[in-house]
C-alpha cells in the first residue's frame, strides 16, 4: 500500500461516534452511518471523493461509495476500509482512461488489495456512483449493497442486483457469490445511470433489510436528501437495528453541474464524520503502453511525496517527504504524486452517541 492510500485508509478507520450524518459541504451529497443496536463494531464505510486537476487535462471526477465488511468473515471493518481506500486511490491513478475503464480498473485493484490482506477469508461489498467530465454517470456494484433511483413523487427503482444465492442463481440465503477480496473470477456490475434519474441512494443491507414497500415510500416522499437519510436511519433502528446501517444520498443533476466547476488542483474526501482535503501539488502520470493496453491491471505502489498538515490552533506542522519503494512488476505504471493533506471535522456533520429504539 502506498503512502497516499495509507492516509485514506487511516482517515476512514479513525475513531468515530456510533452514528452520524454529514451534509457534505461543496457537493449535493448526504453521507450517513449508524452502528445499529446489536453490533459492537461498525464495519461499514461510506465516503465521497472529488478530484479536480488541471494537470490531468481537466478530467474531474466525483465518486460516492459505500463498502460493507463481511461480518461472518475475517476483519470485516479492515476489509471495508481497504476496499474503499484502494478503490479511491485507483480512481485517482487512472485518470487517463474513460470512466468505464477507470471504474473496472479501480474495483479490480481493490479486489487485489483486499485479497492480498485476507487471502479470500475476508472481504467487503462495494457500491459506487461515478461521474466525470463526460457527464454520463455510472453505477459500480459488487456484493449486496444497493443503489436506488428515486425522486419526489417518482417511482423508486433499484438499479443493482445482489450477488447473493437468492438473486444471482434463484436459490435461498444471503451468502455472497461475489465480493471485493474474493480474488480471481470477480465480475463487477458496471452500468450507466438512466438519464432521467434525479436522485440516487446507495445503501448497505442494514438499511434495505426493511420491507421494500416501506423503504420506497420513504424515498419517494422525502422533501430533501437529508430527510430521506434521517428517516431511513431511524427506520432501521425502529426495526431493531440488527446490522450497521449506512447510506449515501446524491442529487445527480446537481452533481452534473458541480463536476464542471473549479480549476484547483486538489482531491477532496468526505465521510459521515468529516472532511479531508489533499491539495495536489504535482501530478506526473506516465500513461505507458501497459496502462493503455491493460487498464484493469492494478496500479503500481507508487512513489508518493507528501507534505502532511493537520489543522491545529497553533499552526501547521509539515512532515518530511518520504519515498516508498517502487514495484518491479512490469505491468504496473509509474506515477509521482505530491500532496498536502489537511483534515478537519465537517461543520455540517450531525453526530450523536445515544441509542434510540
Amino acid at each position: 500500500m502506498n503512502s497516499f492510500q495509507e492516509k485514506i485508509a487511516a482517515w476512514l478507520s479513525r475513531a468515530s461516534p456510533d452514528r452520524s450524518i454529514n451534509q457534505c459541504f461543496g457537493i449535493p451529497v448526504i453521507l450517513a452511518t449508524d452502528i445499529g443496536l446489536q453490533r459492537s463494531e461498525n464495519q461499514d464505510r461510506v465516503a465521497a471523493l472529488r478530484i479536480r486537476s488541471k494537470a490531468s487535462g481537466g478530467r474531474r471526477l466525483i465518486a460516492v461509495a459505500v463498502a460493507d465488511g463481511m461480518g461472518g468473515m475475517r476483519d470485516g471493518g479492515r476489509c471495508a476500509t481497504l476496499a474503499l481506500s484502494s478503490f479511491f486511490y485507483a480512481l485517482a491513478s487512472y485518470r487517463g482512461h474513460d470512466l468505464q475503464q477507470r471504474a473496472a480498473a479501480a474495483i479490480a485493484y481493490a479486489n487485489v488489495e483486499v485479497f492480498k490482506f485476507a487471502n479470500g477469508k475476508g472481504g467487503a461489498t462495494l457500491s459506487s456512483v461515478l461521474l466525470d467530465h463526460d457527464l454520463r454517470p455510472l453505477v459500480v456494484n459488487l456484493g449486496d449493497s444497493r443503489v436506488y433511483a428515486f425522486g419526489r413523487d417518482a417511482k423508486v427503482e433499484r438499479l443493482t442486483r445482489d450477488d447473493s444465492f437468492a438473486e444471482a442463481v434463484g436459490g435461498h440465503g444471503r451468502e455472497l457469490l461475489q465480493f471485493v477480496g474474493m480474488g480471481e473470477g470477480m465480475r463487477p456490475h458496471i452500468q450507466p445511470v438512466p438519464a432521467t434519474v434525479r436522485n440516487l441512494a446507495i445503501t448497505t443491507d442494514g438499511i434495505h433489510f426493511v420491507e421494500a414497500a416501506t423503504l420506497e415510500r420513504i424515498l419517494s416522499h422525502a422533501n430533501e436528501l437529508k430527510s430521506a437519510s434521517e428517516r431511513l436511519a431511524a427506520l432501521a433502528r425502529w426495526c431493531g437495528g440488527p446490522d450497521n446501517a449506512s447510506s449515501a444520498m446524491l442529487d445527480v443533476q446537481s452533481l452534473l453541474q458541480e463536476i464542471r466547476r473549479g480549476e484547483e488542483d486538489e482531491i477532496d474526501l468526505w465521510d459521515s464524520f468529516g472532511y479531508l482535503t489533499s491539495i495536489l501539488i504535482k501530478d506526473d502520470i506516465n500513461r505507458g503502453e501497459n496502462r493503455a493496453t491493460n487498464p484493469s491491471a492494478p496500479p503500481q505502489t507508487a512513489a508518493v511525496h507528501e507534505e502532511n498538515s493537520l489543522s491545529r490552533p497553533e499552526g501547521k506542522e509539515k512532515a518530511a517527504s518520504k519515498k516508498s519503494k517502487k514495484s518491479r512488476k512490469p505491468v504496473e505504471p509509474k506515477e509521482n504524486i505530491q500532496l498536502e493533506i489537511q483534515i478537519e471535522r465537517s461543520p455540517n456533520s450531525d453526530e450523536t452517541d445515544e441509542d434510540s429504539g
